[in-house]
């Protein structure tokens, strides 16, 4: 069940654009389904003529307003940007879930109103409210904000995520679609002017691309002054704001050509775009990710190595044997896919891939990940691949297949780890991650006729999986501390 809060001043007209036709006449049979006084369908607007929208809704808004008028609370807005005192509340179940009914539908309303603070059951000097139905699939719950006991106005302290609690544990009582639960781990979706202005133009949103900008810019980078370069170096337009001390303080960033009618560049600061671009987190993130970059020849090797010491460490994590941050390697896994996104065997890549992962490497609450060894020597491996070339050469075939062979395991480990935590949309998007390299791996044929071992190109690529490990500098060596 997905819930969504708006704040308004005008009771009336939200109750007569609910009650209405709507947009495209796509409200069917608007009914009052519950109220704050439990007279529920009691309190259904008198038809006034033939057509299902003919409804005297007076009586109603009038009772709505009546604690607000009382207050002296106008309907126009105060013109010092501060929310409207009426709380509007849509929640809509899952396309599969069978047709709720009416009934139900109100007890859900009653059960989403306690659970956000916004009524408390039994609570008879409450705010006054109603919850309107017009479709199968959603409830709009319209609140005024006005006790009718004291006559003052309130605000319910968050209310957001209380809601998504709330919408959770009415889905494992109905039999309902398990939606996520409120742990800051979505993405900022585009707001309808970015759909919008980006269907015109035929384009992706601006934020979601940006978003993969500034990723590719953050994994490639080690201070401000590569991040700022490597963005620039892509086409996009980037300004880093600076203190007074001469530290970098937040960037902002815009695609070139996205503008404003008044022909400024639209642009995002970082933690508008996510949480973790913002400029401290990406200090945080560069810091203590050292070492010699890799022999061009040793690039894939390294980076394997460090996928499957990732790999061993979420599997000790789990196991209890080993302490450190799982939440921080599934992080900065996303690095590394994000470094490998272009790569291409048999005309595929693994863009879809970094994709799907992005919601798996969020840490949830938005918590600073704990660095470990093999964290950090993940992000190494992603620096140096970054800039390692797109089409791998006959002679790369093989570490590059053995590397994505081990990233699904590695992936499969983390799709463990969240599921044993009860994150069933992060362990989704992991497994489904694991399943899109893995199908990536299984796009180079076998070989189909007898050539010579030197030949790596037609080894095939389970093999290559299960070869003993070539040492390298990183076996001897110092690069990174081991977990």
């Amino acid at each position: 069940m997905i819930t969504k809060v708006v704040h308004g001043w005008r009771v009336g007209g939200l109750l007569a654009y609910l009650m209405g036709p709507g947009r495209a006449e796509e409200h069917r049979r608007p009914r009052v389904v519950a109220t704050w006084d439990g007279r529920d369908a009691g309190w259904q607007p008198p038809a006034t003529g033939p057509g299902e929208w003919d409804l005297e809704l007076g009586p109603l808004i009038r009772a709505l307003r009546a604690p607000a008028i009382a207050a002296g609370l106008s309907e126009a807005a105060d013109g010092e940007g501060r929310r409207g005192y009426v709380w509007h509340c849509s929640a809509r179940v899952a396309a599969q879930d069978r047709v709720l009914f009416d009934a139900e539908w109100a007890q859900v309303a009653r059960d989403l109103l306690h659970g956000a603070g916004v009524v408390s059951r039994g609570d008879k000097g409450g705010p006054r409210w109603v919850a309107v139905r017009h479709a199968d699939d959603h409830i709009h719950i319209a609140v005024v904000l006005v006790r009718q006991d004291t006559g003052r106005r309130f605000w319910p302290h968050r209310d957001y995520p209380k809601l998504r609690v709330a919408a959770r544990e009415i889905e494992q009582r109905l039999g309902l679609t398990l939606t996520a639960a409120a742990d800051a781990t979505a993405s900022r979706a585009p707001v309808r002017g970015e759909v919008e202005k980006a269907a015109r133009r035929g384009q992706v949103p601006a934020r979601p691309d940006l978003v993969r900008a500034v990723t590719a810019a953050a994994v490639a980078a080690h201070d401000v002054s590569s991040f700022e370069s490597a963005l620039r170096s892509a086409g996009y337009l980037v300004e880093i704001r600076y203190g007074p001390s001469g530290d970098a303080l937040g960037y902002k960033v815009a695609r070139p050509g996205d503008k404003t009618a008044a022909d400024y560049p639209v642009y995002y600061s970082g933690s508008k775009l996510a949480a973790d671009l913002s400029m401290p987190r990406l200090q945080q993130r560069w810091a203590g990710v050292s070492g010699v970059a890799a022999a061009p020849a040793d690039v894939l090797a390294e980076a394997r190595y460090g996928v499957d010491r990732a790999r061993r460490a979420v599997a000790s994590t789990r196991n209890g044997r080993l302490g450190v941050d799982a939440d921080e390697i599934a992080h900065a896994t996303q690095d590394l896919l994000t470094a490998v996104r272009g790569f291409e065997l048999a005309g595929r890549d693994l863009g879809g891939a970094a994709d799907r992962f992005e919601r798996a490497a969020r840490i949830p609450e938005r918590r600073v990940g704990e660095p470990s060894g093999a964290s950090t020597g993940l992000r190494w491996a992603a620096r140096q691949l970054i800039g390692h070339r797109r089409v791998l050469r006959q002679d790369e075939v093989a570490a590059g297949v053995a590397l994505a062979v081990a990233l699904a395991a590695l992936l499969q480990e983390i799709a463990a780890w969240q599921r044993e935590r009860g994150r069933v949309h992060q362990a989704a998007a992991a497994e489904a991650t694991g399943e899109a390299v893995r199908a990536w791996s299984s796009a180079w044929p076998p070989p189909t006729v007898s050539t010579p071992s030197s030949q790596v190109a037609g080894v095939d690529h389970v093999s290559v999986a299960r070869e003993p490990r070539t040492r390298t500098g990183r076996d001897r060596g110092s690069r990174q501390p081991r977990v």
